[in-house]
C-alpha cells in the first residue's frame, strides 16, 4: 500500500533508526524513494556521524611532502626548459623564435 500523505517526522525518525537487519516500513521506503520533499526531511533529521568529520579531514588533508614534491617537479621543469634553450641557441636558433613559432601553431 502506497502512502497517500507524507509520513510524519516521528515515522521518518523510526525509519531512520531501523537497523539493516530490521524490517523497514515498505510504504515509507517506497515513498522516500520517490518523494524529494521527504528525502530532504530525512537529511535534516539524520544526525551527522562524528567519525565522518574526522575521516573527511584525514582524507582531504594534503600529503606531508607535497611542498617538497612540487618544488622538485618545478625545478625539473625549469631545468628542462633551460637545457632546451641552451641547445637551441647552440644550434643557432634563438629560443624566442621557437617560442613564437609554437605559440602561432597553438593559435591556429
Amino acid at each position: 500500500m502506497r502512502l497517500r500523505f507524507h509520513p510524519s517526522a516521528k515515522k521518518l525518525e523510526r525509519w531512520l533508526a531501523a537497523d539493516a537487519e530490521a524490517e523497514l516500513d515498505d510504504d515509507v521506503d517506497g515513498h522516500v524513494a520517490t518523494c524529494d520533499r521527504c528525502a530532504n526531511r530525512l537529511e535534516d533529521l539524520a544526525q551527522p556521524v562524528p567519525e565522518m568529520g574526522a575521516a573527511l579531514s584525514a582524507t582531504l588533508q594534503a600529503p606531508d611532502d607535497l611542498v617538497r614534491r612540487l618544488g622538485a617537479r618545478m625545478s625539473n621543469s625549469m631545468r628542462n626548459r633551460e637545457d632546451l634553450q641552451l641547445f637551441m641557441e647552440l644550434e643557432g636558433v634563438p629560443f624566442d623564435t621557437v617560442r613564437t613559432l609554437l605559440n602561432e601553431e597553438e593559435d591556429q
